[in-house]
């Protein structure tokens, strides 16, 4: 077989390797993007309940709380994922990707 070929399949196989590794890659970051939303969301209903309700910072917030708020219960597209709305003045955060200003959208 010729030299050239050989390199040439060797630098076609790196290559679709490549490409392959980094499709995956956008894959789970665009998965993730819904629940960095959702987190966004919860701060949001987070902050409009505390300024409805007078809630002084580290007041406890449950999901019934600020439920009004939100368009509906927030559920992440990670199986067993689960959300922590946290208290006044901290960031909601996800089981599975953090918070949203320490967000992993590599972790599944």
């Amino acid at each position: 077989m010729n030299p050239r070929k050989v390199i040439l399949m060797l630098v076609a196989i790196i290559a679709l390797g490549l490409c392959a590794s980094m499709l995956i890659r956008t894959q789970r970051v665009k998965a993730a993007q819904p629940c960095w939303l959702k987190l966004v969301n919860i701060e949001a209903a987070k902050e409009q309940w505390a300024l409805e309700t007078h809630a002084a910072p580290g007041a406890s917030v449950t999901l019934s709380n600020i439920l009004p708020y939100l368009s509906g219960p927030p559920m992440c597209n990670v199986a067993g994922a689960t959300y922590a709305t946290g208290k006044v003045g901290e960031e909601p955060s996800c089981s599975v990707h953090g918070t949203v200003s320490h967000f992993k959208p590599y972790h599944y």
